[in-house]
């Protein structure tokens, strides 16, 4: 099998999010890696936490200089390094920032040596906008090149279609209207309760990327919230997928899904809590489809 140096360079920003093991169920699996672990300069392994064929493609590209003890002021190593706030643009994750960079016309990185090709970058933002799954720990950067049609399905390229055929019937409370904004709903046309205006995060987490409103969700994810006082709470998922909280909560939020010991993280910060305002049946404000387990 020919292999391009595409497996060399995939993910980060970053993200949304979220399995374990090379072979996750995302977008850009890799169907192997090294027994050498990533190491620092002790020799302690270091578990990097994202898909093999992200860290191949950032080992290849970058680590020469943000590599485990890097020489530049960002690491690009592990999924923590990648989903923080960029040191550099504080809009961006540094998954996001370095997809711009790879992009610039102006200020490309690397800035030298070998350039990730076109096809590299593009898998590479589809990782990053597409959910920044989460993998386990795998090879080091000898984990060997990826050849882009091994990565899997685009997780996002599914039709419309009710996955649980369960929808809405047409009961009041927290299993109303699946899928709909459940805030706004709420608020602008004032069908308020106490518990219902005093939302400070609600959504709906689905099994698949387009899922029509009133259709019911997944039950057994948690949905992880950080707001911007680093205050966090986790929300289990109800019998039809749908979450909420009345904490008092401060935008943007940084979001996690977890189910079944798998992650998916939201590659930005999500900038309100109404989150299926956003995560509509075909995506809406940059979002590719609905919120979905990992």
């Amino acid at each position: 099998m020919l292999v391009s140096p595409l497996r060399a360079l995939l993910v980060g920003a970053l993200v949304t999010a979220g399995f374990v093991g090379c072979s996750s169920g995302n977008s850009f699996d890799s169907d192997g890696g090294s027994s050498n672990p990533v190491v620092d300069d002790s020799g302690t392994p270091v578990a990097t936490g994202v898909p093999c064929n992200v860290q191949t493609l950032l080992s290849t590209y970058c680590w020469s200089c943000h590599g485990v003890t890097p020489s530049a002021p960002s690491r690009l190593v592990t999924y923590a390094d990648l989903t923080k706030t960029s040191v550099s643009n504080g809009a961006n994750t540094e998954a996001e920032q370095a997809l711009a960079r790879m992009k610039s016309t102006t200020s490309p990185m690397p800035a030298s040596g070998p350039a990730p090709s076109a096809s590299e970058i593009a898998a590479f933002e589809a990782w990053v906008t597409g959910g920044a799954a989460q993998g386990a720990s795998c090879g080091g950067a000898d984990a060997g090149p990826v050849d882009p049609g091994d990565a899997g399905p685009n997780p996002y390229n599914t039709p419309l279609q009710c996955s649980s055929n369960q929808t809405w019937l047409f009961f009041n409370g927290l299993t109303m209207r699946p899928g709909d904004t459940c805030i706004n709903c709420h608020t602008t046309q004032k069908k308020c309760t106490k518990t219902a205006c005093n939302f400070s995060i609600a959504g709906t987490v689905y099994p698949a990327a387009h899922e029509p409103t009133n259709c019911n969700g997944i039950t057994g994810s948690t949905v992880v919230i950080t707001d911007a006082k680093n205050t966090t709470v986790s929300l289990p998922t109800n019998s039809v997928g749908t979450f909420t909280s009345t904490a008092a909560l401060v935008a943007p939020f940084t979001v996690k899904v977890t189910n079944g010991g798998k992650t998916r993280a939201m590659v930005g910060k999500a900038p309100s809590g109404d989150c299926n305002s956003c995560h509509t049946a075909t995506g809406a404000q940059n979002a590719p489809g609905r919120i979905m387990a990992p």
